[in-house]
């Protein structure tokens, strides 16, 4: 593109070349005394070979080759192996990129050993820009207002005189008429919405939201509505608001807890953030639906447990726990309840690996977030106390694996019951995840992953279905005849979510 070549000329570059007419290797190896480049910088895009090799040749000996765009990756081994030229990979901004714990949790890298960062390269241009040692005026090739901004969009299409830069302009807001009482997160698409169903604001929409719960509250919209979305994304919040016909979208908590058409909080954030949300949902008088855990410490624990001391009406509170609610479950605890002898479960979860670095391994990692379903399954089946906790963690021979997701776990009942669990990071995923067997009275029950369940010494239904039923829809179905008062008692007592939370924080 001879524009772009002349713009190139025009900021300071000491040679262009046009490949389709001139030999650029010739051209490089003569401008440089016959010795070659010091180092290429690579930001073409392409999927040919021919480019990349193009750099390689132009290299000196010991030269480097750094590759910031797209190109094909078929190396040949002249192309590099005789010069022992280093090829280099680098990022977009610069070290820290793609790193959570820099980008978002805001670990800095050692200035004394990584001077040039993310947000140091950032830095140090805009203070070129302020000194306007950086013009950029060259390579723009046009201002659109924002009402013409399919016309930028098409003119980057162009296949001549394709432009470096289009800017949008959206004009000069009128700062002085803003006030900071009057500005709104909320975002109304005045769906209608029905006051004989239950109104849900769900807080969170992330993935486990949008694959389990939104389907799930769909398929009961003759119960519930969802009412709202809260997210830190507004732009997230708004999209899945709009796909499922939520009266508005937010990114304000308090939009949500101030308005009195809201009957039910659904909060699904991450699990640091259930205790407050959790307690400033119920202190405004909303019931609550928390995904598990409820909290992830023994302080907010406490103060959610003091919270319900006394005897004035309080909302409810429902913890995520959906195994009990599982087809497969309800048919053990039919049996399980008319039992003479305490019960002996021994329960299996094949976890899965995930890195050590994330999020889930943060706020009291796997066992609080995830073990937890299974030790409230533990006191369904048991229907009581536990009064004792034991637990092992392996001890691993390198960083890869974590004794924190690696327990066998032993809970030992008041009623005399004995319950193991397995919970492991070590195992192939090609294993089913989870295996229970319960024993009493000799009778054993198996249930295969929720897929399965079969009776040995018992005459049991027999049920099998080709996905696992984990009990997210029938627990939603529970809740809704607490709320509507069609049953007088929570889907899971208070004193059973407190049990558990400690429990895990225990362990």
């Amino acid at each position: 593109d001879k524009r772009r070549l002349r713009i190139a000329e025009e900021y300071g570059a000491e040679i262009v070349i046009d490949p389709n007419n001139d030999d650029q290797l010739k051209i490089i190896s003569n401008w440089t005394g016959g010795y070659g480049s010091d180092s290429v910088i690579f930001t073409a895009a392409t999927n040919s070979n021919i480019p990349l090799s193009n750099a390689f040749q132009m290299c000196k000996r010991k030269g480097r080759v750094i590759l910031v765009g797209v190109s094909g990756m078929e190396i040949q081994r002249e192309d590099i192996y005789p010069k022992e030229l280093d090829f280099m990979i680098s990022t977009s901004y610069g070290p820290g990129r793609y790193d959570r714990n820099y980008e978002e949790k805001g670990l800095d890298y050692p200035y004394a050993y990584v001077r040039w960062t993310e947000n140091r390269n950032m830095e140090e241009y805009l203070r070129l820009l302020e000194r306007e040692l950086i013009d950029l005026s060259k390579m723009i090739h046009a201002v659109h207002s924002i009402d013409n901004v399919q016309q930028a969009f098409e003119s980057l299409k162009l296949n001549e005189n394709k432009p470096l830069m289009v800017i949008l302009n959206y004009g000069i807001p009128e700062i002085d008429s803003i006030n900071e009482n009057t500005i709104s997160r909320r975002i109304n698409l005045n769906n209608e919405f029905s006051k004989n169903i239950i109104n849900i604001a769900l807080i969170g929409a992330g993935g486990f939201a949008v694959g389990h719960h939104l389907p799930n509250i769909q398929a009961l919209q003759d119960k519930y509505s969802l009412y709202a979305i809260m997210d830190k994304d507004g732009l997230r919040a708004k999209k899945i608001a709009k796909k499922y016909n939520a009266n508005y979208a937010t990114t304000d908590y308090n939009e949500i807890l101030n308005d009195k058409n809201v009957d039910l909080l659904m909060i699904c954030t991450r699990h640091d953030s259930h205790a407050d949300l959790v307690l400033k949902g119920l202190k405004s008088g909303i019931n609550v639906f928390v995904e598990k855990p409820l909290a992830t410490n023994q302080k907010d624990l406490e103060k959610i447990t003091e919270f319900y001391k006394g005897d004035r009406e309080k909302p409810l509170l429902m913890v995520g726990f959906n195994r009990r609610f599982s087809i497969y479950a309800r048919e053990i605890k039919k049996y399980t309840e008319k039992r003479i002898n305490p019960i002996f479960i021994h329960y299996r979860m094949n976890a899965g690996y995930i890195p050590l670095d994330h999020w889930v391994h943060e706020n009291g990692g796997r066992i609080i977030g995830e073990a937890c379903h299974i030790i409230d399954l533990m006191t369904f089946f048991t229907g009581s106390e536990i009064k004792s906790i034991s637990c092992e963690s392996f001890s691993p021979s390198n960083n890869k694996f974590s004794s924190t997701d690696n327990k066998t776990i032993i809970l030992k009942y008041k009623d005399g019951s004995v319950c193991t669990i397995e919970y492991f990071a070590v195992g192939s995923k090609e294993f089913p995840k989870e295996y229970m067997e319960v024993h009493f009275d000799e009778k054993t029950i198996i249930m295969d992953d929720y897929k399965l369940l079969k009776g040995y010494g018992i005459n049991i239904k027999d049920i099998k279905t080709s996905q696992s039923q984990k009990g997210h829809l029938e627990e939603l179905e529970d809740l809704y005849l607490t709320i509507t008062v069609k049953q007088s008692n929570w889907p899971i007592d208070l004193w059973d979510m407190f049990q558990t939370t400690k429990a895990s924080l225990l362990i």
